[in-house]
């Protein structure tokens, strides 16, 4: 464990350095960060201490907490006033495929109602700093069969939570796979890219580039580089996502197989190549448990 946390620290040393070399768009690693999803909501009930304390160790500095309405709202406001306190943003999230479709909407909207509810009542330090939603379209039956249609549904659906989000004074991200920049669509949003699309209309989007190496030709760097490119011109951010859970799908997908050391390696490597790229947010770790399954 102590060999784990010495490795983070030289990355982190590493990342800072960064600082001191000027760049056209910025001083590279400005604004760089790490975060990581936490789905299950009910650990900040009994484990908030804990879920911090893993979060200052690796430097997690935003943390994206599915909303549980079965969670009392005292727990989100001690747990996001701890976060706070520690200058770790939470961000208020939620998504389901079936959000773009009619039966799966109201689900969209009941999101959206707690969130304004929450943030109204409470204070400065308990709110969410942003919204992040993970959807995954592509999961339903109609992405291949309907593909047209379910595509400006999600569109739509993009369109709704940036006015819902903006209406709450809080950015919003989104999840969208490392292909996307092979899709594309014609309808009344116009014709054009996808992932161009989704980036443009956004604050920032997390790009899921689920493999296990940083370089070579299917590897993080590459996969995630048209992103990168289009969130610079079009002044958005971008987190670098990656996997630390078991995957069926195989395991060059996910650092499960490799372990936390050789995650980090890789990760400094991503940073290193993007760090003066104004586009660039940082990496994005899914998710707390499996990632901490991985540290022990």
């Amino acid at each position: 464990m102590m060999n784990k946390l010495l490795k983070w620290m030289g990355i982190c040393l590493v990342l800072a350095g960064f600082m001191f070399y000027p760049s056209k768009e910025k001083a590279a690693g400005e604004g760089m960060g790490k975060s990581t999803w936490l789905w299950n909501t009910v650990e900040i009930i009994e484990n908030k201490e804990e879920i911090i304390g893993f979060f200052k160790t690796r430097g997690v500095d935003e943390v994206y907490l599915q909303v549980n309405p079965s969670v009392g709202t005292e727990h989100y406001h001690q747990f996001i006033a701890m976060a706070s306190a520690e200058n770790i943003d939470v961000y208020a999230l939620d998504g389901a495929p079936n959000w773009v479709t009619v039966k799966g909407h109201p689900s969209f909207i009941a999101f959206y109602d707690w969130l304004e509810a929450y943030q109204l009542e409470a204070s400065e330090s308990q709110r969410f700093s942003g919204v992040h939603l993970d959807v995954e379209p592509y999961l339903l039956s109609g992405w291949t069969t309907a593909y047209g249609k379910t595509v400006l549904n999600y569109q739509k659906m993009v369109v709704e939570a940036v006015g819902r989000s903006r209406g709450l004074q809080l950015p919003l991200g989104m999840d969208v796979p490392f292909w996307f920049d092979e899709k594309s669509y014609n309808n009344e949003f116009g014709k054009g890219n996808l992932a161009q699309w989704v980036i443009g209309q956004t604050d920032e989007v997390g790009v899921m580039a689920y493999r296990d190496q940083a370089v070579g030709p299917n590897g993080i760097i590459e996969l995630t580089k048209n992103e990168m490119d289009y969130a610079l011109s079009a002044g958005k951010k971008v987190k670098v996502g990656v996997e630390t859970s078991p995957s069926a799908e195989g395991d060059f997908l996910t650092f499960h197989e490799e372990g936390e050391e050789f995650m980090l390696e890789e990760l400094a490597r991503v940073c290193a190549e993007y760090g003066t790229y104004s586009s660039y947010k940082g990496i994005a770790i899914h998710h707390y448990g499996s990632w901490k399954a991985l540290s022990e």
